[in-house]
């Protein structure tokens, strides 16, 4: 698949084909086929040579989600410029901090985000294009340019990390990465070009058109994954028969309390694929009742780094390993991925050089797990440390530490058990956040729970399920003190702090931020009053 012509391959097979059905607003519909996408993209990749611009260079890319910017994408592809693609959620200063360290030359956004770029002197030192998409358009296409011949090796994107655990990582995408996870993503699921699909973000969509497949966006504005109006998306699934989704634990949540009490179906649906964060057990149980027995419902492990690494169906989590979560194993990941290749080495803070056998551990015991494969990208812009402490060398090809800690059981099945980050160290040994909280979570008035660290002490945090929310919290104390007693660590907590709302990540809205949940336990717990 060659990415920066795929468009144009997939206007002349499809041309009639809709790439695209949206709203732009409630109660409104309207489609765009591969032919007008394709066309849009061309004149938008004329317009962007015209304006002296070459193949290499950085484009900080800060428009918001609509057709023309989807046309932008494949523009920026066809002409081999490197969109700088930051989440404006992250926060104003991180945005301005990321698009200074990756040196952008251009600046494409819209009036909004070129007011802030000026406000906040964004790139000032760097950027000498500023454009935006209807000023390219408006461009005058009396040349018609010859296209800049890519490799494998050329840079395709600089796409940031949500930043959930610290300042975001600019991780740079070649080509060769996208086409491998594309065609994972193919291999993996069994995706094909009849597939109607409902991506919950925009980059999803864009994977969607790659693979000549029709994206349902109920919403074009991409609202944040816990503001979608589940009304709106679940009637757009009924409406177009959509057969996929790919979505966030936090999306499937808002769909499930919606669609349950209506007795909502969605007999449409092939298979929903959920990933940003492990989606508890309790809620797949919820989110398959909207389903039917043939639907398919797959958690995927991966990062903005390399994706995906491994994939395990519902129905396995809740014949096999619910028992297992609840006395502390983790959560199970299920087999990795054909093409990643999934290692787990000893828990280390210390760079690793170059690969070596001998690093791997056996079954069952419990280190940072690492991914190679063609997929995986080499390297993060501007971040010397970050790559040092990321990246082994194995033989001309980068071996990915994911900075999370799991193990593989008999079966070969992978198992997560938390961020090395989130580990804490206790005088009852080290504790990992996703063995200790499976245990807790089986509560059913808990919604979920996060394991933080106090003066060497474990604390566990508790977001009480929605209807449980009045309920004798003593009374929630006792039963979950109860739950722990009978596990080595677990048993050991004895400090439980209530939180209506968790804080999560920008992106997902599922990425539990523990790091600030620790901060605010030290705080409660200076006023025991509060506590």
């Amino acid at each position: 698949m060659d990415l920066a012509t795929r468009l144009e391959e997939l206007a002349a097979f499809q041309p009639e084909k809709s790439a695209y059905i949206y709203s732009s607003r409630p109660g409104r519909w309207e489609a765009v086929s591969f032919s007008r996408l394709h066309e849009v993209s061309q004149r938008l990749a004329n317009a962007l040579l015209s304006h002296g611009l070459r193949p290499g260079m950085r484009a900080a890319l800060l428009t918001p989600p609509s057709v023309e910017f989807f046309a932008l994408a494949f523009a920026l592809l066809r002409t081999g410029i490197v969109p700088v693609i930051v989440d404006p959620a992250i926060g104003l200063k991180q945005v301005g901090v990321c698009i200074d360290e990756t040196r952008p030359e251009i600046f494409l956004g819209n009036s909004l985000t070129h007011t802030l770029r000026r406000l906040f002197g964004w790139g000032k030192d760097t950027i000498r294009h500023n454009l935006s998409i209807s000023q390219l358009l408006h461009t005058s296409q009396s040349s018609t340019f010859h296209f800049p011949l890519l490799t494998d090796s050329s840079p395709a994107a600089i796409i940031y990390t949500s930043g959930s655990t610290g300042l975001p990582k600019g991780a740079l995408y070649t080509h060769a990465n996208f086409r491998a996870q594309l065609e994972m993503l193919v291999c993996t699921f069994g995706l094909t070009q009849d597939e109607i699909d409902l991506p919950a973000f925009p980059l999803y969509a864009l994977i969607d058109s790659l693979l000549g497949v029709t994206s349902v966006i109920p919403d074009i504005r991409f609202p944040v994954p816990g503001r979608i109006d589940p009304a709106r998306t679940l009637a757009a699934i009924q409406r177009f028969s959509v057969t996929n989704t790919f979505a966030s634990p936090v999306v499937l949540d808002r769909l499930a309390r919606y669609g349950i009490p209506r007795g909502i179906k969605l007999p449409s649906l092939k298979r929903v694929i959920t990933a940003g964060a492990p989606a508890p057990l309790p809620l797949q149980e919820r989110f398959r009742q909207l389903l039917t027995d043939e639907t398919d419902l797959f958690g995927v492990y991966g990062a903005t780094e390399v994706l995906p690494i491994a994939v395990v169906e519902s129905r396995d989590l809740f014949n096999g390993t619910r028992s297992k979560s609840a006395q502390g194993a983790g959560i199970c990941l299920g087999h990795p991925v054909e093409g990643a290749e999934v290692r787990v080495i000893g828990i280390s803070e210390s760079p690793i050089q170059r690969w070596n056998d001998d690093l791997a551990l056996p079954a069952n015991q419990v280190g940072e797990i690492t991914v190679k494969g063609a997929s995986v990208t080499r390297e993060y812009v501007a971040r010397n440390e970050a790559n040092r402490l990321s990246k082994i060398s194995d033989g001309g090809e980068i071996v990915h530490r994911m900075g999370d800690v799991g193990y593989f059981d008999e079966g070969g099945r992978l198992w997560y058990c938390g961020r090395k980050s989130h580990r804490v160290e206790t005088p009852h040994g080290t504790f990992f956040t996703e063995q200790i909280e499976g245990i807790f979570n089986l509560h059913p008035s808990v919604y979920r729970t996060a394991l933080v660290g106090v003066d060497g002490e474990p604390v566990l945090w508790v977001e009480l399920e929605p209807r449980a929310r009045q309920t004798d919290r003593k009374r929630i104390v006792r039963e979950l003190t109860a739950l722990g007693q009978d596990h080595p660590q677990a048993a050991h907590i004895h400090t439980f702090l209530f939180l209506r709302r968790f804080p999560t990540d920008v992106r997902h809205n599922s990425k539990i931020l523990r790091e600030r949940l620790a901060r605010m336990a030290e705080d409660r717990l200076s006023r025991p009053s509060l506590a």
